[in-house]
């Protein structure tokens, strides 16, 4: 088959995902909308008025869907397909393609609602008058950065999911803790009050430089509220090399067992 082929099998198995997402409900492609929205909301109301945490200089709703976001993305995405090639067993067993097309058609599915949120932050960024910054001309490559490490991801965990069952267990505790120990809803200023030596530590999690890269994207003069030392230089190698790292790693895991699934499938 010729590249172009898989590309267009690719295509269908992402439209087929999104449509069936939203094909039962009333509101349909609108939760696309309200889910993100509602998400948000709910952490506005627990940050702002509850806990109470600010920002110097910008609204804290526009900080917090721009850790929200990226970070739901990422985290549907893992769920989604963690266990996708187990569910899609009679496909695999029955036609040949390039597996690895299944999980990639969920996230590019995911990937779509992500551009809707993305528009969501900006008609908010408009509305609260917020300053963008000059790198916003940087938003689409920082989401194939994101894209790129995600699958990286999916490759591997779901790839582990067809030998060992229990790897979509371990994958919810992984976003639990992930989610809490990433800066999504609090400043790395934060962070840096406990110690230089803890926030070098902290910026081993991959998800630090991805979000801070976000934050430093959309929103003006950002960089100025960056603890002492941190540069965006670094955040862009640390990124850069995580990529690579789990990008490499999960392929690797995935080329190496994909011609087992059919033996535990």
């Amino acid at each position: 088959m010729k590249i172009s082929t898989y590309l267009s099998l690719l295509y269908q198995f992402a439209l087929k995902e999104t449509k069936v997402k939203y094909k039962s409900p009333l509101l349909g492609f609108l939760w696309m909308f309200f889910l993100p929205l509602s998400m948000v909301l709910i952490f506005k109301v627990v940050f702002s008025l509850i806990v109470k945490v600010s920002i110097p200089g910008y609204p804290f709703f526009i900080f917090l869907t721009l850790g929200v976001f990226p970070w739901n993305f990422l985290a549907t995405s893992l769920a989604g397909t963690v266990n996708s090639l187990v569910d899609n067993e009679a496909l695999i067993k029955k036609v040949y393609f390039p597996r690895q097309i299944i999980p990639l058609s969920i996230i590019l599915g995911n990937l779509f609602n992500f551009m809707v949120s993305n528009l969501i932050i900006l008609i908010f960024a408009i509305l609260f008058k917020v300053s963008l910054s000059k790198f916003i001309v940087f938003l689409p490559l920082l989401i194939i950065v994101e894209f790129i490490f995600t699958s990286g991801l999916a490759f591997f965990f779901s790839s582990l999911q067809v030998l060992y069952r229990d790897v979509k267990y371990l994958v919810e505790i992984l976003l639990l803790i992930w989610f809490y120990i990433s800066p999504v809803f609090y400043p790395l200023s934060l962070v840096a009050q406990v110690s230089e030596k803890f926030l070098n530590y902290y910026l081993l999690n991959p998800l630090v430089p991805l979000l801070t890269l976000y934050r430093i994207v959309y929103l003006k003069d950002y960089v100025k509220i960056l603890p002492s030392g941190l540069t965006v230089l670094k955040l862009i190698i640390y990124l850069v090399i995580w990529t690579l790292l789990v990008c490499t790693l999960g392929c690797c895991v995935f080329s190496r067992l994909r011609k087992r699934f059919t033996d535990f499938l």
